[in-house]
């Protein structure tokens, strides 16, 4: 297991913010799912997707003639 971190500087020192993390077996197993699965939706990705409009908003009012 390694320990891995991530820092990310801000303009002001005390908003910088710097994340931790063990990298064990079962968490590169997730991550190596996590991209097979990625790229199976991409592959599907090529079906054409279908809009479907709806008529939820509110009718305009009427102006006034000046």
């Amino acid at each position: 297991m390694t320990l891995r971190s991530h820092t990310i500087t801000k303009k002001k020192e005390n908003h910088n913010q710097t994340w931790e993390w063990e990298e064990t077996p079962e968490l590169l197993a997730a991550i190596e799912q996590l991209h097979k699965s990625s790229q199976v939706v991409k592959d599907i990705g090529d079906i054409k997707k279908v809009h479907v409009g709806n008529a939820n908003y509110a009718p305009l009012k009427p102006r006034r003639k000046v």
